[in-house]
Parts: structure tokens; C-alpha cells; sequence
């Protein structure tokens, strides 16, 4: 087990120092063949240590890893990504908290109330959760160059988040984020009262 950690970590740590300046479909995709081996939720917890801006450009690149994934399946995924690091000592954009981030922003679906419904996650990291999602709240919307982007060629096609994003709905566990960046950020403040 161990040796198979080691290879992954690896294997990550090639494709983030020869990435150099070319993200997207194409980079990432030359890797996949080695990627698919490894479970997804610890490639992430793996890539935690890189900047945030590059563990969305993996993630956006490499859909077939996740595109079928379950709203049990991105649970999975903040559970191993847990414990999270304390959000005031660390960067806004370090990714600690990719999954919050992904699924806020791109997907468009509440992470954040999906993750403070769950039992098993201690108030301590619920509190963590708010705390950055409330540092970060105006960056968990995108803007016209992050649509530009989902073109199918530099990263998956918005259309096809689109579809992920209505399955997941569709379940009824996981809401969408139907919130202005002002609503947004009211929200965090009326849960973080629950946890402070």
C-alpha cells in the first residue's frame, strides 16, 4: 500500500512541475492512462499542497475521473479531504478546500449546507468550512473568462457540467446554489452563528 502511495504522490508531483505554462484537456490527458489507477478523492487530498487554481484546472480537464460520480461519491471525497487547515492560516487560494470550491462555483450546487448536513464532520470542521467559505465568497461564482474556458477544448464543456450538476439535483440531497454574491455571504454568516 505504501509503495502505491508513494508512486501516485509520484506521479502528481510530475504532472504539476512539468506543467509549466499549458493547462487544460490536452496537458492533463497524457497522464490520464496513470491517473485512472488511483482513487480520486486521495489524488485531491494529494494535490492539496498545490495551488488552488491548479487542482480546478486538473479537476476541469479530467472529467471522466468524476463526471459519473454520486452526491455519496463527492461526501466520500470532503471526508477524505478532511481535516481541513484552519482557513485563516492559509492562502485564499490554496486548495484545502478544492471540493467546497468545485462544486460552489462550477458545479453551482450548496457544498457548504451538503457538508454541514453531514453527521460525521465535527463542529470544528463545519466551523472551518464557513470560515473560509466566507473568505472566499465572492471568488465561489464564475466570471466570463471561467465560461470563455468551458469550451470542450481547454477544459470540459459547460454543457456537460450542466447535465452532472441536474443528476446530482435530481437526487434531492445536494441543492443548488441559487444565491447573489450578497446572499451568499449572508447565508454564511446566519450558519457560522450556529457554530461559533
Amino acid at each position: 500500500m505504501e509503495h502505491k502511495q508513494q508512486e501516485m504522490l509520484d506521479l502528481l508531483d510530475e504532472i504539476y512541475w512539468n506543467e509549466g505554462y499549458s493547462y487544460g484537456i490536452e496537458y492533463f490527458s497524457q497522464f490520464l492512462h496513470e491517473i485512472v489507477k488511483y482513487d480520486f478523492a486521495k489524488i485531491l487530498a494529494c494535490q492539496a499542497k498545490f495551488p488552488l487554481g491548479y487542482v480546478l484546472s486538473f479537476i476541469l480537464s479530467t472529467p471522466s475521473l468524476w463526471i459519473n460520480f454520486s452526491d455519496t461519491d463527492w461526501i466520500r471525497i470532503m471526508s477524505v479531504l478532511n481535516p481541513r487547515p484552519k482557513p485563516f492560516s492559509i492562502e485564499i487560494f490554496d486548495a484545502g478546500y478544492v471540493d467546497i470550491h468545485f462544486l460552489c462555483k462550477y458545479m453551482r450546487l450548496n457544498a457548504i449546507e451538503l457538508f454541514l448536513q453531514q453527521e460525521q464532520f465535527s463542529n470544528e470542521d463545519k466551523k472551518r468550512v464557513l470560515q473560509y467559505s466566507s473568505k472566499v465568497a465572492i471568488f465561489l461564482f464564475m466570471n466570463e473568462l471561467d465560461l470563455e474556458n468551458l469550451d470542450s477544448n481547454y477544459y470540459l464543456h459547460q454543457d456537460e457540467l450542466e447535465k452532472v450538476r441536474l443528476t446530482l439535483i435530481s437526487t434531492g440531497r445536494i441543492k443548488p446554489l441559487n444565491y447573489t454574491e450578497d446572499e451568499l455571504s449572508e447565508y454564511i454568516k446566519k450558519e457560522l452563528k450556529v457554530y461559533e
